[in-house]
């Protein structure tokens, strides 16, 4: 028996985990590194993809899907949860392949996808205290498919982008004996008491380097968890800190005009807008489909813009 229990060790050694018991996250969950091990593809789920919007199997979640629909990563849509006053909208899918959970994709702010949709969302969300959309999860049957698929003793992942990410921290600690794990990317965050009260043991934010409107947006905090830094190239990269010294040297969109001659007005207003196409692409773009994506844990200070 003892020799058996050595195998294992060892074997969990070589995979990179630790014995059981000495590890604080479900056994589904490699150490080291502390990532999450479907973030790859939970980050296609989570973000946009303009580049293959208009594709049928496109897993974002700003495309909208039907019910039965199967999507790339071997995916069905089982359910799609939509409350059009607060904008929340959801998909509950179940894997068709592999030992892995059913995921709860919460999308972020602004539909893209039909581009009317980001008329349905209201800024008023933004508020960190605010817990409209998380309401909506609960009227419009999202939390209802958790607590389902939890009963079958397959607990799911709830994962979100943005303000989708807001959501999936809510519901988190709310319902943190019926999910498995949550998983953020580039999230804004929540009232000081929600992210104080009793953490959800599983927990991983994901912040792209250079990242601002996570923290630009309703001023909340994060519930406690492993916060991953991502990015493409890192800080060495030369497109970085070309782009990072732009948005360094340019003033926000919402102070005035320093220039008072016509042609520096319109450079001016030309650089606000691209320094705001690189914040979006940050905000939102893919990393993990980089050849070698750099990822660091780092101390969320480290993080603050």
């Amino acid at each position: 028996m003892l020799s058996k229990r050595k195998k294992s060790n060892s074997k969990r050694a070589q995979l990179g985990q630790k014995p059981a018991g000495s590890v604080n996250f479900p056994d589904f969950i490699p150490s080291p590194p502390p990532r999450h091990p479907l973030d790859v593809i939970y980050e296609q789920f989570s973000k946009p993809q303009l580049t293959l919007i208009l594709k049928k199997d496109e897993p974002s979640i700003y495309v909208r899907h039907t019910e039965g629909q199967v999507v790339r990563g071997n995916y069905q849509v089982e359910k799609v949860f939509e409350d059009k006053i607060t904008g929340f909208y959801a998909e509950g899918r179940i894997p068709l392949l592999g030992n892995v959970p059913p995921v709860l994709v919460i999308r972020g702010y602004g539909s893209w996808y039909p581009l009317d949709g980001v008329l349905q969302d209201t800024p008023e969300v933004f508020i960190a205290h605010l817990d409209w959309q998380s309401k909506a999860a609960e009227t419009q049957g999202a939390v209802a498919w958790i607590t389902e698929k939890y009963q079958q003793g397959d607990r799911p992942d709830v994962i979100g982008e943005s303000l989708g990410g807001k959501i999936a921290q809510q519901l988190g600690v709310k319902y943190g004996d019926r999910i498995r794990s949550v998983v953020t990317f580039n999230p804004l965050g929540v009232a000081r008491k929600l992210a104080q009260s009793s953490p959800h043991p599983s927990v991983f934010h994901y912040f792209t380097l250079g990242e601002r409107y996570a923290f630009w947006a309703n001023q909340g905090e994060f519930i406690p968890g492993t916060i991953l830094q991502i990015s493409k190239r890192g800080t060495r990269s030369w497109k970085y800190r070309f782009t990072e010294w732009l948005i360094q040297r340019t003033p926000s969109p919402l102070e005035h005009f320093k220039s008072r001659h016509c042609l520096g007005r319109i450079i001016e207003i030309i650089e606000r807008l691209v320094v705001q196409l690189i914040l979006v692409y940050r905000h939102n773009g893919l990393i993990f489909t980089h050849r070698n994506p750099v990822v660091r844990v780092v101390n969320l200070k480290e993080l603050l813009p």
